[in-house]
């Protein structure tokens, strides 16, 4: 059964419905990604404004020693003009556009979804929200790697709030300390930044696990933190390479 098929048989069919599909849904940061959104008309003609496609995560919001989680928007884009949908007139529209490259990866618990909104005056349908699975820059994914040779094993991911970030997001890894490191500090914190040139590691290292601390992401929105790592994607090193200059940052940290 086709969407259109889905859409007419389901209840309240009085406004337009709405459904995206996403050709591929594993997507790196800062690609392409494309699809298809399916509008169905209503019982009435009803003009369209605009389409819209909203990249949505959820943040962490930390206040008065409570935790929640808030939807946010990371990009925002417009798949088509205003057009006028007759009663059940059946509509594609096919679109193409680059993700941004501050999506957070979708690793651990994060998740990373699209809205597809109608610009007219009802609601959209509330069941139009379609995941995808983001994967780094390859800079981004190099680091991972790197880090995951030292035998530092990922604690933790979550997507925090920013100020240095155009979208306002961030996403901030926790790392166990492994290997040779494991006497010297009790875990790293990494927030990986990519934008249309390249990927920034700002790195953090505890000596001894707190039940408060300061998230880096805090920590770089002050323009405090000590260690980073900076690949241009027209000269991404190997993941061995990485590994060894991530290594003597470290050592740096414990002479």
């Amino acid at each position: 059964m086709s969407f259109f098929d889905n859409v007419s048989s389901s209840a309240g069919t009085e406004n337009a419905k709405v459904d995206t599909y996403i050709t591929e849904a594993k997507v790196k940061q800062g690609s392409t990604v494309s699809g298809e959104v399916y509008v169905l008309g209503g019982e009435l003609e009803q003009h369209i404004k605009g389409v819209y496609l909203s990249v949505m995560t959820s943040v962490l919001i930390e206040e008065n020693n409570k935790k929640s989680m808030e939807d946010v928007e990371i990009q925002k884009v417009k798949v088509s003009e205003p057009f006028t949908i007759a009663p059940k007139e059946e509509k594609t529209i096919s679109f193409s556009f680059i993700l941004s490259p501050e999506t957070p990866m979708t690793v651990k618990r994060v998740e990373v979804w699209f809205k597809t909104t109608l610009d007219v005056s009802f609601e959209c349908d509330p069941r139009d929200k379609n995941y995808i699975h983001v994967v780094g820059t390859e800079a981004a994914e190099k680091i991972l790697d790197a880090i995951q040779q030292l035998d530092f094993p990922i604690k933790r991911v979550v997507t925090l709030k920013s100020r240095r970030t155009y979208s306002g997001v961030v996403q901030e890894f926790e790392f166990y300390t492994g290997g040779n490191f494991k006497k010297n500090f009790s875990e790293m914190e990494m927030v990986l930044i990519s934008d249309s040139t390249g990927t920034t590691a700002y790195i953090e290292l505890d000596r001894h696990e707190k039940e408060t601390k300061d998230l880096i992401a805090n920590t770089i929105d002050r323009d405090e933190a000590k260690l980073f790592l900076h690949y241009r994607y027209s000269d991404v090193p190997s993941v061995d390479e990485i590994t060894n200059q991530l290594q003597d940052l470290l050592l740096s940290k414990v002479r």
